[in-house]
């Protein structure tokens, strides 16, 4: 089944806010420790959207939601929900704060987890992404299936910014880390850019490609990536004014995530419908498929660990989490047997 023009995801059909009607979470939150890792100890965080084993009206719900693991995916700790919330992406704030991106808007978690709060009303739902400004944990952007939205305060008002936006459909937004005043959206009509920390926007290339994923080289902040609905991976050396398209060997062309090597830039994963995970090693001048042990082909998120690159994790639509221990050569399952896992993030 195909959605329409402004919910391509494969394999998601754009549900209704009415639909999520029902299963708004709203928790006081109480006073406790915040979300911290230390170097020795990376936390990665896994947001579930759905599975095949989800239970329903039942008072635990273990399948779907968000998950944490700091033992580089040894084992893993369910932290939300116990309703069935789909949730398609997670990120810890540099405050220590969880943020997750929910069918039914953002919800936040002061304590890791263990307690959520939803932060948006009812206008605002379908959130597929967020970034957090990393140099103000209060400032959070939300990219959701009618734009992008704002919060200063963390989370107690969001405001939409849709000055320049042409479609509201926006499936990832990005704050750049040297210059915490522009920020790159992705949308079906290509990449957007403000630079003036929302309130305005304009093109930025790739004018009429279907934009799924951006990302920034951790070194070298000029250096961008994005992967398309249909045309592949390209690469902005100049902070996104000119694009060259770096898709040689890469046989699938409909690209939802790419990750890179947190010390060597000319290393990269993306991850593709239907061919599994493929691997650059010299900038994306040339593509290898790299998805022996992959047990499904469709991968919707990726992560490299920082503290130990050999660890890449892959994210699949219906197939679970699998984990390579040789950066990406090989794959074994590692968690959530049947389930879509749409987000990885870690800190």
């Amino acid at each position: 089944m195909m959605p329409n023009k402004h919910t391509r995801f494969r394999g998601w059909a754009k549900p209704s806010s009415a639909g999520f009607a029902g299963m708004l979470v709203v928790v006081i939150l109480a006073a406790g420790p915040v979300f911290e890792a230390s170097a020795q100890q990376e936390t990665i965080v896994m947001s579930v959207l759905n599975s095949r084993k989800h239970r329903l009206n039942v008072s635990d719900n273990p399948f779907v939601g968000v998950f944490v693991s700091t033992n580089a995916g040894e084992t893993w700790e369910h932290r939300g929900w116990k309703e069935y919330i789909r949730t398609f992406y997670t990120e810890v704030a540099p405050d220590g704060v969880l943020w997750s991106a929910c069918g039914n808007g953002v919800l936040r978690s002061n304590d890791g987890g263990k307690r959520w709060r939803i932060t948006t009303g009812w206008q605002i739902t379908e959130a597929l992404k967020l970034d957090c400004d990393p140099s103000d944990p209060s400032t959070v952007y939300a990219a959701t299936a009618y734009g992008v939205f704002k919060t200063t305060d963390s989370g107690e008002t969001w405001k939409e910014k849709p000055l320049g936006l042409t479609l509201p459909f926006t499936s990832d937004v990005l704050v750049d880390r040297s210059d915490s005043r522009r920020i790159f959206a992705a949308t079906e009509e290509g990449l957007l850019m403000s630079r003036d920390a929302g309130e305005t926007w304009m093109p930025a290339g790739l004018r009429g490609k279907e934009i799924r994923a951006i990302v920034q080289d951790p070194e070298q902040p000029e250096v961008l990536w994005v992967g398309t609905e249909n045309d592949g991976v390209f690469r902005s050396s100049d902070g996104g004014r000119t694009w060259r398209q770096r898709s040689v060997g890469l046989k699938h062309h409909t690209v939802y995530a790419i990750a890179i090597h947190p010390d060597n830039s000319s290393l990269l994963y993306a991850g593709t419908h239907g061919g599994g995970v493929y691997i650059t090693v010299n900038g994306g001048e040339r593509w290898t498929a790299s998805s022996t042990g992959l047990g499904n082909p469709v991968v919707h998120s990726l992560l490299v660990m920082k503290t130990r690159p050999d660890v890449v994790f892959a994210g699949t639509l219906n197939g679970g989490l699998y984990r390579s221990t040789d950066g990406g050569r090989t794959w074994k399952f590692n968690s959530q047997d049947q389930g879509q896992v749409w987000g990885l993030s870690s800190q």
